[in-house]
């Protein structure tokens, strides 16, 4: 892994304790996380604890070792993310339904709403990304443009195979060296700080499968034509209304046949078909977030459609499963 090419423990000038003591272990640990359960799975094997922190405006880096077999049982950790990722050793790692047996290639994403129960097995080390929920949920409202009000559950099993993921690791790490060094991370808030984890998380929500995905996929339109920029401005606005191609046309400030020709030729589809693929995929949304407690009908006038059946057609064309299917996904239970 990135972090180990250098043969050195990560944030070690940035020590909070190291014991041999269980209760002080947690009883430290508890103070920069939340409350939970620690316990030994065997008298046999040395427990060794160490923690390595330093704390930024909404997340923190963290490096964490027990030495031990332990289980930790946190519950709900209610107002963080927490994503895990083993530097030596393993881990089985439950969150809500899902559990992901984790190691040196697979890491873990724990989701704040979801009840959690760990086991890290004898020389377990982990790197521990803390990110404030708020926030998460803050830049993933401004990047979808709606309003989140279920926030955001992310995919628990965090695959660093992959060319995306490996590439935020590697950004991950680059983070780790520059706070190691002193040049991010320092106490007083900086637009340098800012931009750091807001492009942590930025890119975490574009690569994890998550909740607010199905909404992220907005095309790219800074060298597109004003006009196409104002009707997707108004399209993503006004989504569960009901809006004609005369109306768009209007707000863009150019005829319906003009409107056509210039969607066709950015986006490969006409702007009745972008508005209908935009409102899927808020429906979408809805239906991961909601784990199967908004009824159908509602997610269907949410996003927009006014005919159930109709909805249920369409929606299966496009996602290859019902929208009944999707609402019983245990992908984010």
């Amino acid at each position: 892994m990135v972090l180990q090419a250098h043969g050195r423990t990560p944030l070690s000038d940035y020590q909070r304790f190291q014991t041999h003591d269980v209760d002080e272990a947690r009883e430290i640990v508890a103070r920069h996380f939340c409350s939970h359960r620690l316990d030994r799975m065997t008298v046999s094997d040395r427990f060794d604890a160490c923690q390595h922190r330093i704390a930024g405006e909404h997340l923190s880096l963290n490096y964490l070792r027990y030495g031990a077999d332990v289980t930790i049982e946190p519950g709900e950790l209610t107002d963080f993310f927490l994503i895990q990722i083993p530097l030596n050793g393993t881990a089985e790692v439950t969150n809500g339904c899902q559990t992901v047996a984790s190691g040196r290639e697979t890491a873990t994403i724990l989701n704040p709403d979801r009840h959690t129960a760990m086991r890290w097995h004898a020389g377990c080390e982990q790197l521990l990304l803390q990110i404030d929920k708020e926030f998460v949920t803050g830049i993933a409202a401004k990047m979808s443009g709606m309003s989140l009000g279920d926030g955001v559950r992310f995919k628990p099993e965090f695959c660093l195979q992959g060319a995306q993921s490996s590439s935020w690791y590697r950004g991950l790490s680059g983070v780790v060296h520059a706070a190691e060094e002193g040049h991010a991370f320092q106490a007083a808030p900086s637009v340098r700080q800012r931009h750091i984890e807001e492009g942590l998380v930025m890119a975490l929500l574009e690569i994890q499968e998550n909740t607010v995905s199905p909404l992220l996929s907005r095309p790219e339109c800074r060298a597109a034509p004003a006009i196409l920029k104002r009707a997707v401005t108004m399209i993503h606005d006004r989504l569960r209304e009901d809006i004609s191609l005369l109306d768009l046309s209007r707000f863009a400030g150019t005829t319906p046949r003009n409107l056509q020709l210039i969607f066709k030729r950015e986006l490969d589809r006409t702007p009745v078909q972008y508005l209908q693929d935009c409102r899927l995929n808020l429906a979408r949304h809805l239906l991961l977030a909601g784990n199967g407690h908004l009824p159908i009908s509602e997610v269907a006038e949410l996003s927009g459609h006014r005919h159930l059946g109709r909805f249920s057609v369409t929606y299966k064309k496009r996602f290859g499963e019902s929208p009944r299917i999707t609402a019983r996904s245990k992908m984010y239970c």
